[in-house]
Parts: C-alpha cells; sequence; structure tokens
C-alpha cells in the first residue's frame, strides 16, 4: 500500500495520510508492526516512519510492545471509533431489537453499515452458544459477498454499482459470490423482490445468513441486520421463519428511527 504523495491538491496534509495509512496497516491478523515494515509497504524514509509512530505514540494512537521496537494500536484508536458509535441513534435504536431477534432465534444477529464497498460492523447480539458468530464490532467485510452488505446494496442502481466497484476486486469466496457487477446487480434483483438475502456457506463454510435493509425517515436505507450463525442450529433451519423474523426486527428499526412505508413511495418494504 505505497503511499502516492503526488497529487496537486494542495488541500491534502501529506503527513495526515501516511499517519491514517499507518493505522490501516493494522488488521484482525495483524496486530503488531515494526518501523521497517512501515517503511517498505508504505514507501517512506525511515526517518519519516520513525517520527510519525513517534507523533502516533505520543498521543494514544499507537504504543509500543514490552521490550520491543514494535507497535500495537493505542487505546484512543478505539475510543474515537466506540465514542462514535455510541452516540448514533442507530445503535440505541437497534439494541433492544437486535437482542430480541437474538433472543427468538437462539442464535447470534448483527447490524452493519456501509463504507464504500465494505460492512462495518456497529452492534451484534451474540448467542449463548459456545460456537458461536465471531463477528467484531468495528470488523470489516466485502459488501458483495456477505447478506447485511448486499442488503445494504439493495438500492444502488447497476450504474452506481460500476462506479462503486470500478477499481475493486471482487473476491469470491464460493460459487454463490458475485465476481462482477452484473452478477452482482443480478443476485440484488432477485433478493430486493424477496425483501431479503439469504444463504448458507456462501461466505463461511457452516454459516448460513438472512439480512434485510434498515431505512431511515426518508426511506434510505442507512443499515442492515441480520441473523448469522452455524447452519446447524435449530433457529437457523427454517429460512422463512428467519427471514419473516428478521424483516420484521429490521421494520421495527426503520420504524424506530421514523420510516413509515406509507409515506415514502417507491421504497421496498425493510
Amino acid at each position: 500500500m505505497t503511499i502516492d504523495d503526488s497529487t496537486e491538491d494542495r488541500y491534502i496534509v501529506p503527513g495526515l495520510r501516511r499517519g491514517l495509512a499507518i493505522l490501516r496497516l493494522f488488521s484482525k491478523t495483524r496486530r503488531v508492526i515494526t518501523v521497517p515494515q512501515i517503511v517498505r509497504e508504505l514507501g517512506i524514509s525511515r526517518a519519516t516512519a520513525f517520527r510519525l509512530t513517534y507523533t502516533l505514540e505520543t498521543d494514544g494512537y499507537l504504543r509500543r510492545v514490552p521490550h520491543s521496537n514494535a507497535f500495537q494500536l493505542g487505546l484512543n484508536v478505539l475510543s474515537l471509533g466506540f465514542e462514535y458509535l455510541g452516540s448514533l441513534d442507530l445503535v440505541d435504536v437497534a439494541r433492544p431489537v437486535l437482542e430480541d431477534l437474538r433472543d427468538q432465534m437462539d442464535a447470534s444477529a448483527h447490524m452493519g453499515v456501509l463504507d464504500r464497498t465494505e460492512v462495518v460492523y456497529v452492534l451484534k447480539a451474540p448467542s449463548q452458544h459456545r460456537l458461536r458468530s465471531n463477528v467484531t464490532i468495528g470488523g470489516r467485510m466485502p459488501a458483495h459477498a456477505t447478506s447485511i452488505g448486499r442488503a445494504l446494496l439493495f438500492d444502488t442502481p447497476l450504474e452506481h454499482l460500476r462506479a462503486l466497484y470500478r477499481e475493486v476486486k471482487m473476491e469470491v469466496f464460493s460459487k454463490q459470490t458475485p465476481g462482477t457487477v452484473a452478477e452482482l446487480h443480478a443476485q440484488l434483483e432477485e433478493e430486493r423482490q424477496k425483501g431479503y438475502v439469504s444463504y448458507r456457506s456462501a461466505f463461511a463454510a457452516g454459516i448460513a445468513s438472512v439480512a434485510a435493509p434498515v431505512r431511515d425517515a426518508s426511506g434510505q436505507i442507512v443499515a442492515a441486520i441480520n441473523v448469522s450463525d452455524y447452519e446447524s442450529l435449530p433457529g437457523m433451519q427454517d429460512e422463512k421463519h428467519l427471514a419473516d423474523a428478521v424483516r420484521r426486527a429490521a421494520m421495527a428499526i426503520s420504524r424506530g428511527l421514523g420510516y413509515r412505508p406509507d409515506a415514502t413511495p417507491n421504497q421496498s418494504v425493510a
């Protein structure tokens, strides 16, 4: 992920862009990063990498691994994200509904929002089973390949899908995963008619999922929820029953946000 500082946009702050790029190097599977790795992957000098990590460490966005020159994410990164998510009315409205859905189906429920071509998970209600979905708050997954992601894309016209995925590689996880924009659009057409997205072992082996969109007062899709867990669980067996429960929950959250189907024509029922 080499940083391109050649932009002629005079409003871009290169130092800020580099600092954010360092934070984006961390992931679920990569919790520790060294300065030489930053130099190599971002294509910056060692002196620049040192100044950036020193600044991020001083401000609490990075912390040094004990007895090492490597870095981990600091608590200030978490506080930024969680304070923002916690301030959303959407989360407050959805939490009791999602927990009720979890209890009703005895399976894990989640809510996500769309960030370009990725789902960002903002709320979860994990089941009480020993084996359960391991989605994390703030975690990201590709929208085209996940049930929540496709529910979030329900209203996206074909031309917008093409623009959105113009420079994005659509990774294929199974035979059910669309590998092109045309395939994605065709799937969305079918799923929109049903009012929900459903799959089994499409993204992860052994996992079933059903998702539906959440709309705000204007009728726009602002989030999506799903029940996603091991397909062997009793609550995951009856697709129609599961889909009805997820759609009811999505509608309850939508109504809590001010959505009124009769007052917003030309919108699909969530």
